[in-house]
């Protein structure tokens, strides 16, 4: 008989190769409900969990500077190295990003997009590039058309960012705030005219389209998606929704199903991915009217603004809606967002803030709160979800017990894995580790995060502020259909990996 007892006094996990009785005297194992992982993969070459990341269009309102503080940026850079992010989405605007005086000028973004862009570039990210909106109303604007064409082929051609890989053209176009609104042959028309532009510059071959990009709620949009695969499956080499659902519809596990549908509508051949993703509550909910509380009590809160990102509960939460997200056979997230000082409410001088961040890289140099900048509670999962499920991964489907808020996933990459279990019930479940393959998996880390009140949780980290394991050099010896037995206490997330 062979026991392992990972941590300190009160760690919620206990873990047995035992057939008698498991660590915490609860029950037999093989009483237990078992958590397995499967042979079979859900998506065999994972794009991966990356970031809204871009933006800070409006430094030179708040601050009288087009970019960040050199400090800024080596702290800024610093975390996102930490998170190693697979995927980003940057959006852009021509008098953002490449119109000056209505003339073509690819310099207006030397300041933010392109250190964004060499970084992405050096990390090897794929970036999800495109543009907020259209020109034109109800046609288009060829001029603009052609300028947003000409943007692409400067940062490939003489930027030589290769890193560039799906283009968005057009966030959420369902939408009445959308420039599409609502209008899907419009949109059609739009991809069709500017890939048209694509290839006549030569860059098909290494650019795709990305859509339909519409922010669902129902599954009342499924045309949107149907109707993209049938009429444009030739230049889309992804397919991607947002989704801003409650904490019970994820919690309850019905986030899935929707999920599932989506990604049914879409090719089953190419990747499908959460373009958006975060937390939206009903306004009469109890979450709801607390967020409008916290967001009326902040200066620099704009309406659009999720003020849970300060509470411990918000990375559980999310992990539930990333790891649904890849058991519902996605390719890839976007977590909105990186940082509060990307976007404010009305694109100009306003300091009402999109708070949706991990840290407010301005907090204490224009917004009045230098523990702004902190590192948030739910930087400790989303980073990890981000870090150890590498782009190539192949993500596996797991059996999983008909436990509330209880999911997990798995990935492997060159021989080694990643083993994510969220709990974001109230509930403690006594389960076994299994899986088909029966293989050892050795040299495993352990990471822990366990949500307590407001922004108070259970979990290391060092003086970066960044994860770091709770235990170290792990092993889960699968063979012989050998089970491993230990407790998930609620409100809890972990990760275990052998991966880099």
């Amino acid at each position: 008989m062979r026991n392992f007892v990972f941590g300190l006094l009160g760690l919620m996990f206990l873990l047995s190769c035992s057939d008698d009785k498991a660590g915490d005297g609860l029950e037999k194992i093989d009483e237990r409900d078992n958590l397995t992982i499967k042979d079979d993969p859900l998506v065999s070459s994972f794009v991966g969990n990356g970031v809204q990341w871009g933006g800070y269009d409006i430094l030179q309102a708040w601050t009288g500077s087009p970019t960040l503080s050199e400090a800024n940026w080596e702290l800024l850079l610093k975390r996102v190295e930490f998170m190693r992010p697979p995927l980003v989405r940057i959006m852009m605007g021509p008098g953002w990003n490449y119109l000056v005086n209505g003339q073509f000028n690819p310099s207006k973004s030397e300041a933010v997009l392109f250190p964004i862009l060499d970084f992405c570039q050096a990390h090897n990210i794929t970036v999800m590039l495109g543009e907020w909106g259209h020109s034109g109303g109800n046609s288009i604007d060829q001029q603009w058309l052609g300028q947003a064409a000409d943007f692409l082929k400067y940062l490939l051609d003489v930027r030589g960012y290769t890193c560039i890989k799906y283009y968005n053209m057009v966030n959420e176009p369902n939408g009445d705030w959308s420039s599409i609104n609502g209008n899907y042959a419009l949109w059609q028309d739009l991809q069709e005219q500017f890939y048209d532009e694509v290839i006549a510059r030569g860059l098909d071959d290494r650019v795709g389209m990305i859509g339909p990009d519409v922010a669902v709620w129902g599954t009342g949009l499924l045309n949107w998606v149907a109707n993209a695969y049938l009429n444009l499956d030739d230049i889309m080499w992804a397919y991607d929704i947002h989704t801003y659902p409650s904490e019970v519809e994820v919690r309850d596990g019905s986030y899935q199903e929707l999920l599932q549908a989506y990604r049914n509508a879409a090719s089953p051949t190419k990747p499908m991915i959460m373009g958006e993703v975060g937390f939206k509550y009903p306004a009469g909910s109890t979450l709801g009217q607390e967020n409008q509380r916290r967001i009326d009590a902040d200066p620099y809160a704009s309406d659009d603004s999720n003020m849970f990102i300060y509470d411990a509960f918000y990375g559980i939460d999310m992990a539930d809606a990333l790891i649904q997200n890849m058991l519902a056979g996605y390719a890839g997230a976007i977590i909105w967002g990186l940082d509060d000082a990307q976007y404010n409410i009305d694109g100009g001088s306003s300091t009402e803030l999109k708070r949706w961040g991990f840290w407010n890289i301005l907090g204490a140099d224009r917004f009045e709160n230098p523990d702004d900048v902190n590192i948030r509670p739910w930087f400790y999962p989303m980073s990890l979800l981000a870090r150890y499920f590498p782009a190539g991964s192949t993500i596996y489907d797991m059996d999983l017990p008909n436990k509330r808020g209880l999911r997990a996933i798995a990935a492997e990459k060159n021989g080694k894995y990643t083993i994510a279990i969220v709990n974001s019930h109230l509930t403690e479940y006594a389960i076994n580790l299994k899986m088909e393959a029966q293989l050892a998996i050795n040299g495993l880390d352990h990471y822990e995060y366990l949500s307590h009140s407001g922004s108070d949780f259970t979990g290391a980290v060092n003086n970066d502020g960044f994860p770091v394991p709770l235990a170290s050099d792990l092993s889960f010896d699968f063979s012989d259909d050998a089970r491993h037995s230990f407790i998930v206490k609620g409100q809890s997330f972990h990760l275990f990996t052998n991966m880099e």
